[in-house]
């Protein structure tokens, strides 16, 4: 909650915390007859506060939903040196609403921090069987990298189609001459296992 007065001691509590700040009118808007701050604000003041991947979780996904990156530079700009700001900074710097979900954010940060050639993200490949996008590719080496969660099995389709037509898939892309790797959210803790098969199949 944002408020204009000095926050009492005791209006803060494990549901709730308070802020002291005036904001333009540009930074309110109505969200069920309430009176709420704008998307891009409560997306600037979330990453002022939140470790630097959360944020880039948050940001990615609603400059996916259409917030454009210069709305949110512009409610950063009004910033000034606002505890947070160098986190906020980086977060925008880094963010891109092309990654469909966090394991996907998680990742493409995660190539970045190892110094991994950057891949281009959700990219289509023509192959005897159709078009099928990607998350990562390296163009150049041909290869792919896939995330798989849950999201890969369960969305838009039911399960034991997707688990059918997913091999079938990455079948095609390998007899285009396409090294394909698929990781899961466990192997971003393993940064070094990771980083090596990243590079063998670069190298493939």
């Amino acid at each position: 909650m944002t408020q204009t007065r000095t926050p009492s001691s005791t209006g803060s509590d494990s549901g709730k915390l308070i802020h002291m700040a005036v904001l333009p009118s540009s930074d309110i808007t109505q969200v069920d007859n309430m009176r709420a701050t704008s998307l891009e604000r409560t997306v600037v003041d979330c990453c002022l506060t939140m470790p630097h991947k959360q944020a880039l979780i948050l940001t990615d996904h609603v400059l996916q939903l259409g917030t454009s990156m210069d709305k949110l530079l512009e409610a950063a700009s009004k910033l000034g040196r606002h505890r947070g700001v160098k986190t906020l900074r980086k977060v925008l710097a880094y963010a891109d609403g092309r990654s469909e979900s966090p394991g996907e954010t998680l990742t493409r940060d995660l190539l970045r921090e190892l110094l991994i050639e950057a891949p281009t993200l959700q990219y289509w490949i023509t192959t005897r069987q159709g078009r099928h996008r990607v998350d990562f590719a390296w163009v150049n080496k041909r290869a792919v990298l896939e995330f798989d969660g849950k999201g890969n099995y369960f969305d838009n389709r039911p399960t034991d189609k997707a688990v059918f037509l997913e091999p079938k898939r990455e079948a095609a892309m390998l007899e285009e001459g396409w090294t394909v790797l698929r990781i899961e959210r466990k192997d971003l803790f393993n940064e070094v296992s990771l980083k090596a098969r990243i590079l063998a199949a670069l190298n493939h």
